[in-house]
């Protein structure tokens, strides 16, 4: 049976549980699936600090679940994906280039709602980043924490229904729920604006399972190469005996 290990980069247990609500509606068996969290780090990734933090922090979970068929990022910022998909022998997905991969294929713009101001340029640099700003509509923010989503959901459907329709305005034909915090919302909102929306964590598992049951791995010949072999100086100063045998495993470039 196939398994998935769902990443939660973040230290939030109350958005680790949403995220499992979401993986477990999608991997029915056969599938089997783990959604883990950061053993450490930050609460809520808002930032590049955050985004870095959470790269490193996440990496003994590579080796606790090593059984894993695939793995899915379950951040919108795909913090550290790069490394994931360097480090890993099977499929590792963010759940944000699943979402804008799956937008190309439903309307000519996609435009993100995401939590607070400083998310947009986060959100434009990321897009950049995957050469898409071409269907790109643009990030507008719900001026909200991640964390607060969940308090009042009426709120957060409000924003997202008045930020929505101003993405539709600049010319957004698809809309993508841009965290990881806002999985579950998609019915509520959906039912207030005629235009598709994504679910990043949905998109994510789903786009996992097809690349896995179509025999797909990643690349390891260009962007995603082995890193060489390299020398490490007092590992021990700096990081946990878990985090250290991930970072001293034996690597092969090529």
């Amino acid at each position: 049976m196939p398994k998935a290990l769902v990443i939660n980069p973040n230290t939030s247990p109350s958005m680790t549980g949403e995220i499992e609500e979401t993986a477990g509606r999608i991997f029915a068996p056969p599938w089997t699936y783990v959604v883990a969290m950061a053993p450490a780090g930050p609460e809520s990734l808002e930032s590049w600090t955050d985004y870095h933090l959470a790269s490193v922090c996440v990496l003994p979970l590579l080796e606790k679940h090593a059984d894993a068929d695939g793995v899915v990022l379950a951040c919108f910022g795909d913090p550290g994906l790069y490394l994931l998909k360097e480090s890993c022998d099977v499929p590792a997905i963010g759940i944000a280039e699943a979402s804008m991969s799956i937008s190309l294929m439903l309307g000519a713009r996609f435009g993100i709602l995401a939590g607070m101001g400083r998310a947009v340029e986060l959100m434009d640099s990321m897009v950049r980043t995957y050469g898409l700003e071409s269907r790109y509509a643009g990030t507008r923010s719900l001026e909200m924490r991640v964390l607060d989503f969940e308090k009042d959901r009426d709120i957060t459907v409000d924003r997202l229904e008045q930020v929505g329709l101003t993405l539709r305005k600049r010319g957004a034909e698809v809309l993508i729920l841009g965290c990881a915090g806002l999985t579950g919302f998609v019915e509520e909102v959906q039912q207030r604006l005629s235009i598709p929306i994504i679910d990043p964590v949905d998109a994510g598992c789903r786009m996992l399972q097809n690349v896995v049951a179509s025999g797909l791995k990643t690349s390891h010949v260009g962007l995603y190469a082995r890193p060489a072999p390299q020398k490490m100086i007092d590992l021990e100063r700096m990081f946990t005996d878990e985090a250290m045998e991930v970072l001293r495993k034996p690597r092969h470039s090529g």
